[in-house]
């Protein structure tokens, strides 16, 4: 095992960082300011929220009033202050005052807060967050806005971002690519597990504020995935004084779902609470059949067929607790901890027929069968995970000069459980020639961790607009996974196979460790010149994996790699609405978990699915070019071609098994094998246009459209497994609409509308699908509360259909997913204070001082600060990702991390 290297430029990172935190600030000790509140009948206003700000807005400190109106700010120090009143229902008020050092105690008396017009012209109102805002460096999703994913999941929310897709296994893909990094809070999203895709099933789709997609990022983030990053962005309410919401809702066949959000902000403090549930039943269930084309003795075929009735649970329960202490306008601490609970478990209860047929293309799913399977096999247990994070910013006396810390700490913990119970008949002219049981149970846990401390540093230099942008990350992961299969196998008459029952079954074994290293340093320089701006980036990765386990015997697994990944960006403003962008970067996919994981899956009683501990990481080199345009009533677009080119892509493939491998797994010689390999290479170009169109001031439209061609060259790998393979291409193409109406009554009615062509995969295609979701809104009680109801799929038509055509044999996997579901959610926003009064039925508040905004998530501040001129534009991976046939769990794959 390698020894943990912390790299030179960590340390060089380490001291001016250290140095920025023993500074020392200025805090007043003197000045008081005191009064009371009321109404315009002289009422007291209890739990108003008081905010003294400096004349250049940042904040000084601040108190909510008593039950009898009754402030007091201290202290204050002295010179001249703006006062800021804030009550829900009533117009905010400003006032002006001075402290001096001869009067450094102010009582102001009484405060009549009124309703009146001429208050109201006092403060700005700005219009709604759209469903989605289109941003040159990535697009905005803002979730809250898409009501028909209302009690939903956060995967339901993926499903409806552009160019974003989710299949049925809950597997993400960012323009038909599934090597996509998932951030939560721009953070790798180790605190979910290492089963993302399940994980995403369980999150709850109240707890989520918005999803920003950012198809090409610069060399400041991680070079790992292949299409980009999607980032989570969880609720934090930056309010001032105390207030929250409460989220309750209800799903068709045993779904439930929970929120409740708490922010209590003073003075220079934020506290917040975010905690959610998800409880969700559903089903999937999978109908396979193959046709071998090869002939039998006697010159007979054969086909397979499977079923299976899965039904399957995903319940989560996420915590999210966090403080911001902001001691003054230059720097910030904000510590937040996760502690999450999560439950993925299924039952699968598969028959699975073998039969002789006239030839391959005749379908006789149950005629002359010669074997006859059924298996009972579930599987359970999730993963407890917590999170600690601590982030430091410190903004310099220099405009836009700023130095970030970072620090992460993630722990997982995880039960699995497996057991099977097969019954296997075969039979010889119809007649049983032997009749058996196997049971296996196969227990185990796992064990992940991970640490991730990483450093930015942003100076102005040299230039009017040149910024420069320096920043090192290292990423630490520990993994320990073990589990104690147990066989008990014995014939029909009690005549037991084995001497002893209870034995350890050597085919279902597997003990693995693996640790992992990625450090990283890299440099950014922007700068505007006129109309034209640009941005080079060069990231510098180390990434070193060592493994090792009983799979089942014992294997060692090694790799080390070094590599460059450099970035481009230049842009060019035509006018004030028109511009082009061309980009360049190259980036990695390294294998994820799940695709590493040796574990044995066989709870498809037709193919037997484990990873590969031996695969290694995809590089990709992207090149895009962009137009946008944006015009004043709120209408704009981005359209783009692109490019992309893949080594050592990685496919799942699935083969006949072989006599040595069946004998191992204690299965038929007429099931398949399927896992993850490295082939040659992939290609994908493509267009793709997004959207947001102001049709009327009732009714805004969202759409999306992407088409690509996929390429897949096969290389000479190992011939048992290419053999089945073949060079492939297709052209895909998927798009989505959303549309949103405002009606009389404080009503709205939202609808999406998917559409999937057929998409080329390995070893065959995947068939085309639609769907349509939609929602009826209603919000109550001056906007405090919100009442939803949804159908997602309302015509039953999103299916899941795989065709596989191959020398040796043809096959088809039709999945059937609960994907018509029903909701009805309620909300209830509660508290003594917002940003002001709602003048208009949209809910339209009044826009808050930059100081009162409380941002933790990083996102790339130097990669477009030329007020959108610098573009980082879309990026798109590999060719042709595929999947491997069978159903039951399926097999996920988890993301890297991301910064």
């Amino acid at each position: 095992m390698n020894v943990l290297r912390l790299p030179l430029f960590l340390l060089i990172f380490l001291l001016p960082t250290l140095v920025v935190f023993a500074q020392t600030t200025t805090t007043p000790t003197t000045g008081s300011i005191s009064g009371k509140l009321t109404d315009a009948q002289k009422n007291p206003l209890g739990y108003a929220t008081v905010t003294l700000l400096r004349m250049d807005s940042s904040v000084v400190n601040g108190d909510l009033t008593k039950d009898d109106g009754t402030f007091s700010i201290k202290p204050t120090g002295t010179g001249n202050f703006r006062l800021r009143i804030e009550y829900m229902g009533l117009a905010t008020k400003f006032m002006d005052v001075q402290i001096t050092a001869d009067a450094p105690d102010k009582k102001l008396g009484a405060i009549k807060m009124t309703e009146t017009e001429n208050n109201l012209k006092e403060v700005q109102v700005v219009g709604e967050k759209p469903i989605m805002e289109l941003k040159v460096d990535k697009k905005v999703f803002n979730v809250e806005k898409n009501t028909t994913t209302a009690g939903g999941s956060a995967a339901d929310v993926l499903q409806n971002v552009p160019s974003v897709s989710v299949d049925v296994d809950g597997n993400v893909s960012l323009r038909g690519k599934s090597d996509v990094t998932i951030l939560i809070d721009g953070k790798p999203s180790t605190l979910l597990g290492t089963d993302v895709a399940s994980a995403l099933q369980s999150l709850p789709a109240g707890s989520i504020e918005s999803v920003e997609v950012i198809t090409n990022p610069s060399a400041k983030y991680d070079a790992q995935g292949s299409t980009g990053i999607i980032n989570i962005v969880t609720k934090k309410d930056g309010r001032f004084g105390m207030n929250g919401n409460v989220t309750v809702g209800a799903g068709t066949h045993d779904k439930y779902n929970g929120n409740l959000g708490l922010n209590a902000r003073k003075g220079k403090w934020t506290v917040f609470l975010n905690s959610s549930f998800r409880l969700n039943q559903s089903y999937n269930n999978v109908t396979t059949d193959r046709y071998n084309k090869d002939t039998l003795t006697g010159g007979q075929f054969q086909n397979f067929h499977t079923y299976e009735n899965v039904p399957r649970t995903f319940d989560g329960y996420f915590n999210s607790i966090g403080a911001s202490f902001d001691p003054d306008k230059h720097n910030s601490i904000t510590l937040t901890q996760n502690i999450n609970k999560m439950d993925f478990s299924f039952t699968d209860n598969s028959s699975y027929t073998v039969s002789n047929t006239p030839s391959y293309n005749t379908i006789v799913p149950n005629g002359n069968p010669i074997l006859q399977e059924n298996r009972f096999s579930s599987q359970g247990g999730g993963p407890f995970s917590t999170s600690t994070a601590i982030d430091y910013k410190h903004k310099f006396q220099k405009k836009d000069e700023e130095l970030s810390f970072d620090a992460t700490y993630a722990y997982n913990y995880r039960i699995i459980k497996q057991y099977y119970n097969t019954q296997i008949d075969t039979l010889v002219n119809g007649a049983n020639a032997a009749v058996y049981n196997i049971t296996d149970n196969a227990p185990g846990t796992s064990t992940n961790s991970s640490a991730n401390i990483w450093a930015d540093y942003t100076d102005p230099l040299f230039t009017t607009n040149g910024k420069l942008g320096l920043g090192f990350k290292s990423q630490f992961y520990w993994y320990n996974s073990t589990n104690n299969p147990v066989i008990d196998t014995a014939l029909s008459n009690g005549t037991l196979l084995h001497p002893l029952p209870g034995i350890t079954d050597q085919s279902l074994l597997a003990i693995y460790n693996y640790t992992q290293q990625i450090h990283a340093a890299y440099i950014n320089w922007n700068d505007q010149l006129g109309k034209f701006s640009y941005q080079a980036g060069l990231r510098l990765e180390d990434n070193i994996y060592s493994g090792y386990g009983d799979v089942p015997t014992y294997a060692t697994f090694q790799n080390n790699y070094l590599n460059l990944f450099p970035s481009a960006f230049v842009s060019y403003k035509l006018d004030d609405q028109e511009s082009i962008y061309l980009n360049y970067s190259r980036r990695t996919n390294r294998p994820g978990f799940r695709q590493l994981l040796p574990f044995v899956d066989l709870s498809n009683p037709g193919t037997v699915n484990t990873g590969n501990p031996g695969l290694v990481p995809e590089f990709i080199n992207n090149i895009e070019f962009s137009y946008s345009r944006a015009d004043k009533k709120g209408n704009n677009f981005i359209l783009s071609a692109y490019y992309s080119y893949t080594q050592n892509l990685i496919e799942s493939i699935t083969t006949p098994i072989s006599e040595v491998d069946a004998e191992k797994y204690g299965v038929s010689s007429s099931e398949l094998f399927s896992t993850p390999i490295n082939i040659a290479s992939g290609t994908t170009y493509g267009a793709e246009g997004t959207g947001h169109f102001q049709l009327l001031p009732i009714w805004d439209l969202t759409a999306n459209v992407n088409l690509f061609e996929n390429q897949l060259l096969i290389g000479n790998g190992n011939p048992l497994e290419t053999q089945y393979l073949s060079n492939n291409s297709g052209f895909t193409w998927f798009g989505k609409i959303n549309s949103n109406l405002k009606l009389p009554k404080s009503f709205s009615f939202q609808v999406n509308v998917n559409y999937t062509s057929p998409q080329v995969i390995a070893q065959g295609t995947m068939e085309q699908a639609w769907w349509m979701d939609a929602a009826i809104r209603k919000t109550l009680w001056k906007n405090k509360a919100t009442i939803v109801v949804n159908c997602s799929d309302i015509f039953n038509t999103h299916h899941f259909i795989t065709d596989y055509k191959l020398a040796a044999y043809n096959e088809t996997i039709n999945r059937v997913k609960e994907t018509r579901v029903g909701n009805l959610t309620f909300t209830y926003r509660f508290g003594k204070s917002d940003f002001g009064k709602t003048k208009h039925m949209d809910d339209k508040p009044i826009v808050p001082t930059e100081q009162d905004r409380t941002k933790n998530l990083k996102q790339g501040g130097d990669d477009n600060d030329q007020g959108g001129d610098q573009g980082k534009g879309n990026g798109n991976g590999n060719g042709g990702k595929g999947g491997g046939t069978g159903g039951g769990a399926g097999n996920g794959t988890g993301s890297g991390a991301g910064h």
